[in-house]
């Protein structure tokens, strides 16, 4: 079942050729495995394999989690093909701030099938302010797809969201997301980089 969800997530967001990467996905959305152009600042935030959080805590005096929405809402966009569900099918959705000395550096969207919120990813329901990236990596069994990445614009609802916590918000924020599977059941989260992140140490 993780070679499956793998499969389409691999079939969904990336090609074989570097032409195809560049291809939006459905005409709507442009995740690629290989993003050209990523501004110099954010490549190493983006493109960093571990657990964000960790990194994030390592280079800031005061770190914290502020929980903004926990809720059955409709998918964006392409999120439910990613976990294998009906189109129109309410998926759960976690929304946070992560904070660095006081300042929101990241924005992460989590969304995953609800019926394994009864299961596999039962401790979702109580993160409240603690940091998700805590229990995906320090899990045994979690296993991670490729990362993909995205320049989101004013008209994606993550850069709305994202960009609420902003006083002057930028014409793009860079983002990210990637599959992590527990025992068949995958949960889709997003990463979107705001501004003050390039004031951490990279």
């Amino acid at each position: 079942m993780f070679d499956t969800y793998l499969a389409r997530s691999r079939a969904l967001l990336s090609e074989q050729s570097e032409a195809s990467k560049t291809k939006p996905i459905w005409g709507v959305e442009s995740w690629r495995t290989f993003l050209p152009g990523i501004e110099a600042g954010y490549a190493p935030w983006l493109r960093t394999d571990g657990s964000l959080t960790l990194r994030i805590q390592q280079r800031c005096e005061n770190f914290s989690v502020c929980n903004v929405d926990n809720r059955l809402a409709s998918a964006v966009y392409d999120e439910t093909a990613l976990l294998g569900l009906p189109a129109q099918q309410k998926i759960y959705t976690r929304e946070v701030f992560l904070h660095a000395d006081g300042k929101p550096v990241v924005f992460a969207h989590s969304v995953v099938a609800s019926q394994h919120l009864c299961g596999a990813w039962h401790a979702l329901r109580n993160l409240g302010n603690r940091p998700l990236g805590a229990l995906l990596f320090a899990h045994p069994l979690v296993r991670r797809s490729a990362l993909h990445f995205d320049a989101l614009k004013p008209n994606h609802p993550l850069y709305r969201r994202a960009a609420a916590a902003l006083d002057t918000p930028p014409q793009k924020l860079w983002a990210r997301r990637s599959l992590f599977i527990l025992r068949n059941a995958p949960l889709l989260v997003t990463e979107v980089f705001l501004p003050d992140i390039l004031v951490l140490k990279k």
